[in-house]
């Protein structure tokens, strides 16, 4: 079972690849494998950045891509 503090800490994983600019690519599927994190632990985090409105989605044809909110 995950935990709170588990999902903040992956939340910032996400958070400061994508607020300093260290993503190779956007989708959400290369920031999973860049972060190091499960698909659970990824959208779980996801959600947590959501609900905060710290970022934003863009929806491709086939992708998902993730920015910092503006």
């Amino acid at each position: 079972m995950i935990n709170q503090n588990t999902i903040g800490i992956n939340a910032g994983k996400i958070w400061r690849r994508l607020d300093e600019g260290e993503l190779t690519n956007p989708e959400v599927n290369v920031i999973r494998e860049e972060c190091g994190l499960s698909s659970e632990d990824f959208l779980l985090a996801l959600g947590w950045l959501s609900r905060e409105n710290k970022i934003r989605f863009m929806i491709g044809k086939k992708k998902i891509y993730v920015f910092p909110a503006d």
